[in-house]
């Protein structure tokens, strides 16, 4: 499949901000970090960076920094190497699935055939090196030949290890018409011209009993990585060169007549003279050369980082803005800004993240790990930030720590005060390790949460400012591992048991210093008991009706009665599952998925983020709106682990496990009155195809076009406070030019706007 790629240009300001111009409904973003990078190629002075989680590109001579991804054209995520043909002007894109991408003159044309292929054992491709026209690929399961002309395979040589054992290739390299291929065992070679080199009596140990990850021919001499130094073979002679600076090679590649070589310890040159110089730059993951002789690196730390061949001094440090880690578990929108929790997912084993909170304001994020003067919000200490909450009144924001306990910020995301074993009655479930894992304000400003493994799970900062914890007794046999949370109409406490012990719902009473009455319960999947669809609750969040949604390994969970927990008979509170009918069967809808979290948006909506992708359903969940996958769209993987939405554009954000996406919805947070009335786009040009957005409206209210002589063109009715229309009449036909008036009023006529329209075809 070939793409034209699609790229914004953005002039480069020193901050290193990018601008991102006004998306219309339905459009995507990406969200990704861009400083960590591994990997670095050049078509002339375009640089081209990737990472597991993003690939951006700036040109050094016109200063244009560009995001390319799979909104403009990518077809993977999570890149593992780039390399360059600087004779076809082509790039090579190679992910971590063996995914191919081959990018050629602003266009780019997918090659999945490594992907799609069935091998046994794993599919990569560990390198790329270019001969007389073709491609050979270093692949974990052998050799393949792309003709770069073509896009084609033409050719793949497997089993080529002695007496045909397949064997991995880490490199290739191509010296007076012989193949050479680096291995875990050794430097395997042969003659190109052989009658068949998928044979493997074709090919012979050119030196064994050693590993080698990186080999490179050039000026005639072949150079090797063996058993981590680097060595020459010239004049049948293998020869270390005894320098530690060239030592672990992590690449190999050559520009401009010269052999980069990029070390733990240094990145040097050797030119065709052999003459070896060093720029003493340390820990770069890879490195190229501009025609300029200006040096292009990679880190784990700054971006490109260029600096001037041949004097090495001064340098510049590039990348676009983004949030400082792919992962993100929390969203809250707060005073216009959309914070990220930017914790770990438990399951993924991703945990002790020093990442801190990302903020998004005006299409630009800040990370308060470090802010944009380098000022350090969040100290490194601060690991595991789960879950956030707002406390309106006084202006402060909370995070759940899962290591360091409950954080309190101000509304910048500064960090202000940490409670934890030390300071409070809190407890550690293992030394050094407080673990606060869901947070939530009830109606009188009490900030509730659970102490995750605590004798004393339940716990709230009043608004004295006192901690007090409660204790449960022994309805988990001790093993008191609560997390997420939520709180009912009633202000009742839900807490999810995040090993399969269901739900509990803790009722603090009339007063909440007296724990004498106090009242709890635990729901399961049991008739009468709660009714859940599984007894591992990921999730659960409270809607607009009351009702609390809860998500488990196995399906959704609606709680419809939640005020009869306490007061109730048996059955009357129990969950009820979305029962959708398919011809003549009846099935659980999202029935089976592992549902990692739920959101309710301005129209009541539920926005659910499961294993398998992200689904819209309407408020009552038995209409599905919107199902995203990767297949379908550019989300950047099915594993959706958060899902935040800014309540005024109406924007989702998607917390995914390879980074954040996020989509332009059509329901924002209504009001009882109109807000400020914007129609976008306005004025609707000849080549907009889509629905136009009118937003700021009241809740749930009428929408009616018409022409500029009243007659009604077409109606609607808001969704939270956003409304769409798609610029036709009831007939269903594109409407002609000139200008329209929508009129918007409440069901009571009480409240009305009206706004202008121009049309032009």
């Amino acid at each position: 499949m070939i793409k034209k790629l699609s790229l914004a240009l953005y002039l480069f300001v020193p901050v290193l901000l990018f601008a991102q111009t006004k998306n219309g409904l339905g459009t995507w973003k990406v969200h990704l970090p861009y400083w960590q990078n591994k990997t670095v190629a050049a078509l002339g002075r375009t640089v081209f960076v990737g990472s597991p989680s993003s690939l951006f590109s700036y040109n050094e001579e016109e200063k244009e920094l560009n995001r390319i991804s799979k909104i403009n054209g990518l077809s993977d995520v999570e890149i593992k190497l780039l390399r360059s043909n600087q004779s076809n002007n082509l790039l090579f894109i190679v992910y971590e699935n063996g995914n191919i991408d081959l990018y050629q003159n602003e266009e780019i044309t997918n090659m999945p055939q490594i992907l799609q292929r069935t091998v046994i054992g794993k599919k990569a491709v560990n390198d790329v090196t270019f001969y007389n026209g073709k491609a050979y690929l270093a692949c974990s399961f052998g050799i393949v030949v792309i003709d770069v002309n073509k896009k084609q395979i033409t050719d793949s040589y497997q089993n080529i290890g002695k007496n045909g054992v397949n064997i991995e290739v880490t490199d290739i390299a191509i010296l007076n018409n012989t193949i050479y291929a680096s291995t875990l065992n050794g430097i395997y070679s042969a003659q190109l011209n052989s009658g068949n080199l998928s044979d493997f009596n074709f090919w012979t140990f050119f030196k064994s009993s050693f590993k080698s990850n990186k080999i490179e021919a050039f000026n005639n001499i072949l150079f090797a990585e063996i058993d981590s130094s680097l060595y020459k073979f010239e004049n049948n002679t293998w020869t270390n060169l005894n320098d530690s600076d060239l030592n672990n090679p992590l690449d190999l590649v050559i520009c401009n007549n010269k052999l980069v070589i990029t070390s733990v310890n240094n990145v040097s040159v050797i030119d065709k003279n052999n003459q070896t110089t060093k720029t003493g730059k340390r820990l770069k993951n890879a490195a190229v050369l501009l025609p300029n002789d200006r040096f292009a690196c990679v880190d784990n730390f700054s971006g490109i980082h260029l600096f001037p061949g041949g004097e090495f001094n001064g340098s510049d440090f590039i990348y676009p803005n983004g949030p400082y880690n792919k992962i993100t578990t929390d969203f809250k929108f707060i005073n216009n800004k959309l914070f990220a929790a930017g914790g770990y997912a438990p399951f993924y084993n991703e945990g002790f993240n020093q990442n801190g909170i990302y903020v998004y304001e005006n299409n630009v994020w800040r990370n308060t790990r470090r802010d944009f003067n380098g000022e350090i919000f969040t100290p490194d200490s601060i690991v595991d930030m789960l879950n956030l909450a707002y406390d309106n009144l006084n202006e402060k924001i909370y995070a759940a720590s899962y290591g360091k306990g409950l954080i309190k910020m101000n509304s910048l995301g500064k960090l202000e005060a940490t409670y934890n074993k030390k300071n409070s009655i809190l407890q550690d479930a293992f030394e050094g390790s407080c673990r606060v894992a869901g947070l939530a304000f009830d109606n009188e400003n009490n900030l509730w949460f659970s102490n995750h493994s605590s004798g004393q799970p339940v716990c709230v900062l009043k608004t004295d400012g006192n901690i007090q914890c409660f204790s449960i007794g022994n309805v988990f046999g001790g093993s008191n591992y609560i997390s997420n949370m939520a709180i009912d109409d009633e202000n009742h406490k839900w807490f999810a048991h995040s090993r399969d012990g269901g739900l509990l719902v803790y009722n603090h009473g009339t007063d909440i210093n007296n724990a004498g009455d106090d009242a709890y319960k635990v729901l399961t999947k049991d008739i009468g008991n709660g009714a859940l669809a599984s007894n591992q609750v990921n999730c659960l969040v409270k809607d607009k009706k009351g009702e609390i949604w809860v998500g488990t390994n196995a399906g959704l969970s609606i709680f419809s009665s939640p005020e009869l927990i306490f007061s109730g008979s048996e059955n009357s509170f129990d969950s009820r599952q979305i029962v959708i009918q398919t011809g003549l069967v009846f099935s659980n809808f999202l029935g089976g998925e592992n549902i990692n979290c739920i959101t309710v948006d301005g129209a009541n909506r539920k926005w659910i983020g499961t294993n398998n992708g992200a689904w819209l359903v309407s408020s009552d969940g038995y209409t599905v709106l919107q199902n995203f996958t990767t297949k379908n769209s550019p989300i950047l993987d099915n594993t959706i682990l958060s899902i935040g939405i800014n309540n005024n554009t109406g924007e989702v954000f998607f917390g995914t496990l390879k980074g954040m996406n996020s989509f332009m919805s059509d329901a924002t947070e209504a009001t009882a009155d109109f807000g400020v009335i914007d129609i976008y786009p306005n004025p609707v040009k000849p080549s907009f195809i889509g629905d136009i957005s009118i937003k700021g409206l009241a809740e749930n209210v009428n929408v009616k076009i018409t022409d500029i002589n009243g007659n009604l063109v077409s109606e609607t009715t808001s969704n939270g406070g956003f409304a769409t229309w798609n610029g036709k009449n009831f007939a269903g036909t594109r409407v002609p030019s000139g200008v329209y008036l929508v009129f918007a009023a409440n069901r009571e006529g009480s409240k009305s706007m009206v706004g202008k329209l121009l049309f032009i075809n």
